[in-house]
Order: structure tokens, then C-alpha cells, then sequence
């Protein structure tokens, strides 16, 4: 009977050995939403803040693949007035933070959150975004995000105008998100932030940072991007985007 229990043990493990191991599998849940401003709503066109929100997971792994990179196809009609605003300097910002930046510059905000198991299980960021000077005529969006723990994050990405089925196209690189000297890059588990709807005046009239046609409340497009993973490996989105505060259509 021990011989026959020894050779029933070894064949279980000789099993295990050969099953197949469960892939770990980075996923993504994302939501973009734009809505009007108020004073708008009944106008050909308006301003408009857009939301954007996703979170990262793996079920399969202790966290998710490091993000490198992110694109993001944005629908046609709107149009990005970064050149009448103040903007902010790279330099200016890598040197003295937010207080190098002028006045007017910001534009928006929120939170993100990344994880560096076993050593690191969360760790909370504010992100503050700024509008940027222009590269080859493009606008450009500065991502300054400010951890609870490690070093700060600048990110910038142009918003290139799209000559095919989308208005504009923002690449953004994520570069390693370090926490602690022993513990492993972070990843990027959580993103909420929205770019609002800042005005400046210019010869007596109001100009929008985001400026689109006012659609009906509810409408919504899809919208096309990729993220980019430690590893090379990628993923396609295709995701709505809706559209908030406009009228009600029947």
C-alpha cells in the first residue's frame, strides 16, 4: 500500500507539472465623458470639460503590467484653444513644481493610484494637468502628478490634429513609476482626472480650452486608443464617449 500511495503521489504531481499555468491577463475598464457648460446648452457650440477614468487590474497576478504608454483617438468636431492660454514650461515645472507654471495654466485634475506588491500594496497620487507649449503648432497636455510615496511623475503628450475618422490624437509615454529603493516599479492601477472647462477672454469674447458642437444629451461616439505595457505587450481600446448637458432631443 505505501508503494502504491508513493506512486499515486508522484503521478499527481507528475500532472500538476504538466497542466497548463493560467495566464495572467492585464485588462482595462475605461470611461470617457464630456459634458457642456451650462450657459451653452442651447448654442451651436460650447465649452466642455471631459472626464476620463479607468483602472488597471489582474485577477491572475499580484498587480497588473507596469503602463508605458497610452494613445487616445479623440471623435471629430471639438477643438483645442491651448494657444490662448497661458502656458506652462517643462523646465519650469521639473524645477519649481506648480509654482513655475503662470497663472491660467491649470486646467484640470484629479487622482491615480498604483501598486508595487508585496512591499508597496497601494499608494495614492494628485494629478494636476497644465496646458503646455506648443510643439510643431500642436497643444500639448502636461500630466504632473504628485505621489504619497516616491518621486514625482511629469508626463506630456501632443494633441495632434487626425486626418482620418477621429479630430484629435494624444500619445502619452508613462515612464517607471519607482516607490521604494527594494521594492518593484509601480503599476498604474486607477486614473480619474478631468481636463475642465476654463475660459479665457480675448477682444471681448470667451473663449473655451475645449470648444465643441452642442450634440443632444446622451449622444455618444467611440473612441479608439491602445495601451501599452511593460513587455511590449499592448492592448487595443475601443470605447464610448459621451456626452453630457446638452438639450434634451426628442
Amino acid at each position: 500500500m505505501r508503494r502504491t500511495a508513493l506512486a499515486s503521489a508522484a503521478i499527481a504531481v507528475l500532472a500538476l507539472a504538466a497542466a497548463p499555468v493560467a495566464a495572467a491577463t492585464t485588462t482595462e475598464s475605461i470611461s470617457f465623458k464630456g459634458k457642456y457648460s451650462k450657459r451653452d446648452r442651447h448654442k451651436a457650440r460650447g465649452g466642455l470639460s471631459l472626464r476620463t477614468t479607468f483602472s488597471i487590474t489582474d485577477p491572475a497576478a499580484p498587480a497588473p503590467l507596469q503602463l508605458r504608454h497610452t494613445t487616445l483617438r479623440f471623435p471629430k468636431g471639438a477643438v483645442v484653444n491651448g494657444r490662448y492660454f497661458p502656458k506652462c514650461r517643462l523646465s519650469a515645472l521639473e524645477k519649481r513644481g506648480p509654482r513655475g507654471c503662470p497663472r491660467g495654466s491649470k486646467i484640470g485634475g484629479g487622482r491615480a493610484r498604483g501598486a508595487a506588491p508585496p512591499i508597496v500594496a497601494s499608494v495614492d497620487a494628485k494629478v494636476t494637468f497644465f496646458n503646455g507649449v506648443p510643439v510643431h503648432g500642436n497643444p500639448t497636455l502636461i500630466i504632473y502628478s504628485l505621489p504619497d510615496l516616491g518621486p514625482i511623475l511629469i508626463m506630456s503628450g501632443q494633441l495632434k490634429k487626425s486626418r482620418g475618422n477621429y479630430g484629435y490624437v494624444l500619445d502619452v509615454d508613462v515612464p517607471p513609476i519607482k516607490t521604494l529603493p527594494s521594492a518593484p516599479d509601480a503599476s498604474v492601477t486607477f486614473f480619474d482626472a478631468t481636463v475642465k472647462d476654463v475660459t479665457v477672454r480675448r477682444r471681448h469674447r470667451r473663449i473655451h480650452y475645449i470648444d465643441a458642437p452642442v450634440l443632444c444629451n446622451g449622444t455618444y461616439f467611440l473612441l479608439d486608443g491602445q495601451f501599452g505595457y511593460a513587455g511590449g505587450v499592448t492592448d487595443d481600446v475601443l470605447e464610448r464617449f459621451s456626452l453630457r448637458g446638452g438639450p434634451r432631443c426628442p
